[in-house]
């Protein structure tokens, strides 16, 4: 086993950590991304990477962190309890994996590894290979949603329902109510993707993400890591970040990847002031249709499963928790602590969610020339840009 704890000695192995993460095929197991995640969230001396060689080639690595949480060291992996993205481990074949197991309990510290797939080979051999005393479970199952492309985009959109398709089609034609409506889709490069960012940033802070304080201008950490990610993205030509401007403001905006030809949402945000024509959900539906156009073949929604999302058709990975604690009483206050804190957590999203302290642009009617002006009007207590359009269909 070989223990990496630096940020500089974890820069080192780039390429051969590429070149083992590239059979998973999937751009949340590579150098870049779990590079942005050591550099935003980890303090010194917590960064724990596992590696396993054979004959002096890495076969295994094992991602992980050591966090504070609820006052107990935890082992997690990294960059899950901020994102909540899927995650794993990156091995060569069943034997390097077993070996990297065995050496993770050999850390002999509380495990909690989020985004694990469920009936994966990981899963099953960090059951087999438990080596001390404690309980063994998981918990908290969720899905990430996505859409494999086979077919035209004629054929896809017509699996939509009737009712999402007339909701959509009334929510474009609200959109230009407010003026000229424009869709793109943009590459950053060096020279535009400062400015391209700045814009996304603002963008997806102008709804209840900034009182609850989750937006990327006001949470430190995240608003450092999608920097260091897109940046190291963008220059490997993978970034794309898309916009729906409405009189050239943007309403909504989205952070993916293109990687594997598929395309990766890693963030959305929508500007609340134009929640009456769901803007999150119009760019959601161009970007699939663009998807489509572009002969794709599948386009990940990631994160977890939500009502707004089953819109468009799709399919479902189903992911776990594994965790791992010895029996003592510190576990038992941790575990208390963490329920409560997860309550609060929920309550104060829902409220922020609910209760809106910014202003609603409403289109005013058409004026005696053909153009529409808005007006401006208080709103304390607005569905957001999901929920509207769900609303909108009763």
């Amino acid at each position: 086993m070989e223990l990496i704890e630096t940020v500089h000695d974890f820069s080192l192995i780039a390429d051969e950590w590429n070149l083992l993460a590239d059979r998973f095929k999937t751009p949340l197991l590579r150098h870049e991304w779990f590079g942005a995640c050591a550099r935003a969230f980890c303090p010194p001396g917590k960064l724990v990477i596992v590696i396993n060689r054979s004959a002096g080639r890495i076969v295994a690595i094992a991602p992980l962190v050591v966090n504070r949480k609820y006052g107990m060291d935890t082992v997690e992996l990294l960059g899950t309890s901020v994102l909540g993205e899927p995650s794993g481990f990156i091995y060569e074949d069943e034997q390097a994996l077993a070996g990297l197991m065995k050496d993770i309990f050999l850390l002999r510290k509380s495990l909690h590894l989020k985004g694990l797939q469920s009936g994966s080979s990981e899963l099953c051999q960090l059951k087999d290979v438990q080596t001390y005393p404690g309980r063994n479970y998981h918990v908290n199952s969720y899905a990430s949603p996505w859409i494999p492309i086979s077919t035209s985009w004629e054929d896809y959109s017509s699996t939509i329902s009737p009712r999402w398709r007339s909701t959509v089609r009334r929510a474009e034609r609200r959109a230009k109510e407010f003026g000229n409506v424009e869709y793109e889709i943009i590459t950053p490069t060096s020279s535009t993707i400062e400015s391209s960012l700045a814009e996304v940033f603002k963008v997806e802070g102008m709804n209840w993400k900034s009182r609850v304080g989750t937006a990327l201008q006001s949470y430190k950490m995240l608003g450092d890591f999608f920097t260091s990610y897109a940046v190291s993205a963008m220059h490997l030509g993978m970034l794309r970040i898309a916009f729906l401007r409405i009189n050239g403001e943007a309403a909504a905006t989205q952070l993916f990847v293109e990687f594997g030809k598929r395309w990766w949402i890693l963030k959305i945000g929508y500007n609340e002031s134009y929640a009456r024509c769901s803007p999150g959900v119009l760019l959601m539906n161009e970007v699939i249709h663009s998807a489509f156009d572009r002969h794709l073949e599948a386009f990940e929604l990631l994160g977890t499963n939500q009502r707004w999302l089953d819109i468009w058709p799709n399919k479902l990975r189903e992911h776990e928790v594994y965790r791992h604690h010895p029996f003592t009483p510190a576990v038992f206050a941790s575990h208390g602590l963490e329920l409560s804190f997860r309550v609060i957590d929920r309550v104060q999203t829902a409220i922020a969610k609910r209760h809106r302290s910014s202003k609603l642009i409403v289109p005013s009617p058409a004026s005696t020339d053909g153009r529409h002006t808005t007006h401006v009007i208080a709103s304390s207590a607005q569905n957001n840009d999901a929920e509207l359009i769900e609303t909108s269909t009763a």
